[in-house]
């Protein structure tokens, strides 16, 4: 299984309408499934997604770790960098 690095969710990515999951105890996955990632926490490399599919793997998706309480997210480009400047006219 290949794995990817989750990375840490900067203050301001925080969506009002969003939620955490929470992984309780850290030898368990919060999400399993049946694709080809493993996806780990960005400070402590705890495995908190198992066998998931990058399409499932969205900026909605945030994971607190059990074991360091880091608040990850899969997405590799930040809200702000992921969003298009507004058209004036």
């Amino acid at each position: 299984m290949a794995v990817r690095s989750m990375r840490e969710v900067l203050p301001e990515e925080i969506p009002v309408d969003g939620g955490t999951a929470v992984q309780e105890d850290p030898g368990r996955p919060v999400f399993r499934g049946n694709g080809e990632f493993d996806y780990v926490c960005a400070s402590c490399a705890t495995v908190l997604a198992a066998g998931m599919d990058p399409a499932y793997m969205t900026r909605r998706v945030r994971i607190r770790c059990g074991h360091c309480a880091t608040i990850n997210i899969a997405a590799e480009l930040s809200v702000q960098a992921a969003r298009r400047p507004r058209q004036v006219g």
